[in-house]
């Protein structure tokens, strides 16, 4: 047989490489997965920040990452984990900061005794004295934790400070107000807008309603008791919830709390009557051991009473 000519050889050569290039992707895919990615843009909700967009990554790893066009993630959804985890934008705390400001408008009411007391927004420089405050009135230990008072009262502070804190500058789902004689912090008090974090607050019973506002820790100094400052507190919370758009407020006083009652139903909180109808009798009998001296040493559990108002713009005074 002819040796193939240098034509032949050129030709056979051109087949076999032309055979090795249509089977390489296969062979490649099977040892480098490649990552193909789609990028789609959608719209935000009416809680982000306007005229932005969000950019979805679908990744041959199973993981989905959504990004705002920003150096921080709005967004990050795991597919296989099933979690997701949000990071509001600069922008989008500032609005809320903003929103928060406009609805607690600072104001200046004569107090009985005369003097004026400003109300307004809790601030930085506040919080240690606001930490005094709820500590003086809410801390209480029992008596075979007496040797442990200073330690626990400290641990305690510390945690009280951290969240008020946080609250002043960075929570986004509560509102802290502040009353000031001069320049001296004489009262706080605190509202948990709707799905927002209560602190603990949550698990009390009878529950609220956790789509609703919510009042807590409504603290006036000692000296200063008996103006009148509590309610002005109170009816600051109540016409920053009606300046965001809520039409009721939550709030717990303890059974033995009868300063807290008082004070309320001046202010035209009641219990509703739905929630009264379904108290358990456990909570009935707390109740009644509001004078039981064990229940003063804290032996006791004295429970809780669920009060609610609802609020019209006709009811606030400006």
């Amino acid at each position: 047989m002819a040796p193939p000519t240098r034509a032949t050889r050129e030709a056979t050569a051109r087949r076999e490489r032309a055979g090795v290039r249509a089977r390489e992707p296969a062979s490649r895919a099977l040892q480098r997965p490649r990552r193909p990615t789609t990028t789609t843009t959608r719209s935000m909700g009416a809680g982000d920040d306007a005229g932005e967009t969000m950019v979805g990554s679908a990744r041959a790893d199973g993981r989905a990452r959504r990004v705002l066009d920003g150096p921080k993630p709005t967004l990050i959804v795991d597919l296989g984990a099933g979690t997701v985890k949000v990071a509001p934008t600069r922008r989008q705390k500032s609005a809320a900061t903003t929103v928060r400001e406009q609805a607690v408008k600072r104001v200046s009411v004569e107090m009985k005794n005369k003097g004026n007391v400003n109300i307004g927004m809790l601030e930085a420089e506040d919080v240690d004295d606001a930490t005094n405050l709820v500590m003086d009135l809410f801390f209480k230990v029992r008596p075979q934790d007496i040797l442990a008072k200073n330690r626990l009262r400290f641990e305690q502070s510390q945690r009280v400070r951290g969240g008020l804190l946080d609250g002043v500058q960075k929570a986004e789902d509560r509102i802290l107000i502040g009353a000031k004689v001069g320049s001296v912090l004489v009262g706080i008090a605190e509202v948990s807008l709707p799905n927002g974090n209560r602190f603990g607050a949550d698990r009390l019973q009878p529950r609220a309603p956790k789509d609703k506002a919510y009042l807590s820790d409504v603290c006036v100094s000692p000296t200063q008791r008996g103006r009148g400052i509590g309610k002005q507190l109170v009816l600051a919370a109540e016409r920053a919830m009606v300046n965001m758009g809520e039409n009721i407020l939550y709030t717990h006083t303890k059974v033995d709390n009868e300063a807290a009652q008082i004070l309320f139903e001046k202010c035209g909180y009641e219990e509703p009557p739905e929630i009264k109808a379904t108290l358990t009798s456990a909570q009935i009998a707390q109740r009644s051991s509001k004078n039981n001296p064990f229940a003063k040493l804290g032996l006791v559990d004295v429970g809780h009473i669920l009060l609610a108002k609802p609020l019209t713009n006709t009811q606030l005074p400006p």
